[in-house]
């Protein structure tokens, strides 16, 4: 047990390193490239990136014809909507945020599970969560009282995206127990290519790329093969092991780890609220840690 504790340890170091560095390769990107465009470069390298494993690996690809309603649902919600309104948002809100806003995901699941008449989560988590939502709230309160109209804009697509993936977060569990993590990885971003391909490709044709930089173009292949490639199997990896409202708060590290890279990287300063902020989510990360830890599973990818 001890064993495979550790080794979801190290999936969800992974997992925080990913997203931290994602959050700095799309802001990156998007200030060079439309990011109708960055999306579909996304998808494109994501599926490279997933299918080369897959063959690697010879894993068989199938759907059952009866799941296939619910695959295109949670391809519309994680893979397609998630992504488009996190690219776009990038264009106007911080680095730091995002990772912030998706920290609420775990209370969004409380209230789904709630809603569905699934197992409540206990008082412990809820404590959990009510104290990663109030270190959320210091971190964008800065925003909100200067009334910064753009970043604003682009939290509220955040916000948006966020929904997106709660809902997908709560309602993949049993198909990643059931496809297994790698071959549902592969099905989703396949069919959200196929659905993106169309106004990709257009996007992509009107689109100035003469003038884009290296550190864009390196910030794309980042975004494609692990932000949607390996990130997806990594996060389907944890949530083998942890129910879904608490993989939402120990993926919380993703703000720490996005403020780390977005400062050293010099997109943003430190500041008082962005330690105040994270350290209330490490606390609610302390008091979850237990619970969380106590129901994983074997390790199989």
């Amino acid at each position: 047990m001890g064993n495979h504790k550790a080794f979801t340890l190290l999936l969800i170091f992974f997992q925080a390193l990913i997203i931290g560095l994602t959050n700095i390769a799309a802001k990156q990107a998007a200030m060079e490239i439309d990011p109708f465009v960055i999306s579909f470069f996304r998808y494109l390298l994501g599926t490279a990136a997933l299918g080369l494993i897959v063959l690697l690996r010879k894993v068989p690809l199938h759907i059952d014809i009866s799941d296939f309603k619910m695959l295109f649902l949670l391809m519309l919600l994680g893979q397609l909507f998630n992504q488009v309104l996190f690219a776009q948002a990038l264009r106007y809100t911080v680095p730091s945020h995002p990772p912030m806003i998706y920290a609420l995901t775990p209370i969004v699941i409380i209230f789904i599970d709630i809603a569905r008449k699934a197992e409540s989560a206990s008082k412990q988590i809820i404590a959990a969560s009510l104290l990663s939502l109030f270190g959320v709230f210091v971190v964008l309160g800065d925003s909100i009282w200067i009334f910064n109209r753009e970043i604003m804009f682009g939290d509220a697509l955040v916000f948006l995206a966020m929904i997106c993936w709660s809902f997908y977060t709560a309602y993949s569990k049993n198909y990643v127990h059931k496809y297994g993590s790698l071959q549902l990885a592969l099905i989703l971003i396949i069919l959200a290519s196929i659905v993106y391909a169309p106004w990709g490709i257009y996007r992509f044709v009107q689109a100035d790329l003469q003038t884009v930089t290296w550190k864009a173009w390196l910030s794309i292949a980042f975004l494609g093969i692990f932000s949607s490639g390996m990130s997806y199997l990594n996060y389907f990896a944890i949530l083998r092991r942890i129910d879904p409202s608490r993989t939402g708060l120990i993926i919380s590290t993703h703000p720490p780890a996005t403020i780390f890279f977005s400062v050293l990287l010099g997109f943003e300063v430190l500041k008082w609220n962005l330690i105040a902020g994270s350290l209330l989510i490490i606390l609610a990360l302390w008091i979850a840690r237990k619970k969380s830890l106590s129901r994983i599973r074997t390790p199989e990818i």
